[in-house]
């Protein structure tokens, strides 16, 4: 499954490390790569995430060439309902509709719901998930595998990502 992490600017890093974690430790655990993911941005080069950080991206959104099973949005700090973030609201406008799963993080939903895709308060609304923040983006992503590969699976990488080294 192709899966991609919407990168812009001001967005929260751990709204993406966290479901990133556990689609790695899915393809771990099973030797292969179930889930491709994807770093995308609205232009080539680093994005500098709430904290500081620059992430590097993989693609950018005018590039785009892969159909996403997969579409995880994270929050920022500097979302309100105004008119940031156009080029990416404008992209998930025409996306979403062919995206297997949609799935935002915090007040991320706010983008979709900006691009006709999202009450701002659903939990599931056919393949548009959303999440209150990072810790639930880790069980939205562990929702997904299960769906997936299963319960056990699922578990499978609770428990690997639980353990000490």
């Amino acid at each position: 499954m192709q899966v991609a992490m919407m990168l812009y600017a001001g967005f929260r890093l751990l709204e993406v490390t966290g479901p990133m974690d556990v689609f790695h430790e899915a393809n771990r655990l099973c030797g292969a790569t179930l889930y491709e993911q994807h770093l995308v941005g609205t232009s080539p080069g680093p994005v500098l995430c709430s904290s500081g950080l620059a992430v590097g991206t993989t693609e950018c959104l005018s590039d785009v060439r892969t159909a996403f099973d997969i579409v995880v949005v994270p929050g920022s700090p500097l979302i309100g309902s105004g008119r940031e973030h156009r080029e990416l609201v404008r992209w998930l406008g025409d996306a979403g509709c062919r995206v297997r799963r949609l799935a935002s993080v915090s007040n991320g939903a706010f983008l979709l719901a900006r691009a006709g895709l999202a009450d701002r308060r659903c939990l599931k609304d056919g393949n548009v998930y959303s999440s209150r923040g990072v810790g639930d983006a880790i069980q939205m992503a562990l929702a997904f595998v299960r769906e997936d590969l299963g319960e056990a699976f699922a578990r499978s990488i609770v428990k690997s990502l639980s353990s000490q080294p």
